[in-house]
């Protein structure tokens, strides 16, 4: 016995005008398809042009960029859903900590999950050198990096960079925050964290072997309200200690 499938037959047009005459709520039910009908133009004789069958063409030209442009607000919200979750995750567990080791831990492990980044940095700008080298398991953690490093990076009036190719452009100080991963940073975001009692400059940076994890064109109120939550901490936790 052949298992070949038996093609239906294509459907013609007299089916087609039965089925509208049959279902003449078909295309009040459903509006999508008659964004994709062609508009049918009478001939007005004498040269007259029909008008009517033009401004229905725009009107299906625009309401097919109207749907366009309303999924791409869709995606939109939805992600910024998803970053506001994100967020809101990452201060509870940051608020929770009761030292700076709690700190350390919730900022190098936590948020490399709840961020699904590769690499998260908390860099401290110190004269003084301390072996920070890193292991192929885990790069993030603490860093020391030269004075004047943050502003170098940042601005002195920004707080939050983000470059979306950093094989293309890298900021000042990259290599020194990413030190022994630096070649495997695609994408990354950099923070400022501006601690009120420890005279320290701090950055908060964000690795991904990905480019375009992070752009311009983002917003970045969420993560400068991040970067406060956890330069309040730190700087709780650092205020009476020397390092």
């Amino acid at each position: 016995m052949s298992n070949t499938a038996v093609k239906s037959p294509p459907i013609t047009a007299d089916e087609v005008r039965e089925f509208l005459k049959a279902h003449p709520e078909f295309l009040k039910n459903n509006l999508d398809v008659v964004t994709d009908l062609a508009p049918p133009e009478r001939d007005l004789g004498n040269g007259i042009i029909d008008f009517q069958h033009y401004m229905l063409k725009n009107l299906q030209k625009d309401s097919k960029a109207l749907k366009s442009r309303y999924d791409v607000l869709i995606d939109f919200c939805r992600d910024n859903m998803s970053v506001q979750m994100q967020v809101h995750h990452a201060v509870l567990r940051l608020i929770r900590t009761r030292s700076l080791e709690q700190l350390l831990e919730v900022l190098t492990l936590d948020l490399v999950s709840l961020f699904d980044v590769d690499v998260v940095r908390l860099g401290v700008e110190s004269e003084s050198r301390f072996d920070t080298s890193y292991g192929e398991q885990n790069y993030s953690g603490i860093i020391f990096i030269d004075p004047g490093t943050v502003d170098r990076a940042l601005g002195k009036k920004k707080n939050v960079l983000l470059v979306e190719d950093c094989t293309a452009v890298r900021p000042p100080g990259f290599e020194q925050v990413f030190a022994d991963c630096e070649t495997m940073i695609e994408s990354c975001a950099m923070l400022r964290l501006e601690l009120d009692t420890v005279d320290r400059n701090v950055i908060l940076a964000f690795g991904v072997r990905h480019k375009d994890r992070f752009h311009p064109g983002q917003g970045i109120e969420l993560l400068h309200f991040l970067a406060q939550i956890v330069a309040h901490q730190l700087d709780m936790y650092l205020n009476d200690l020397a390092i």
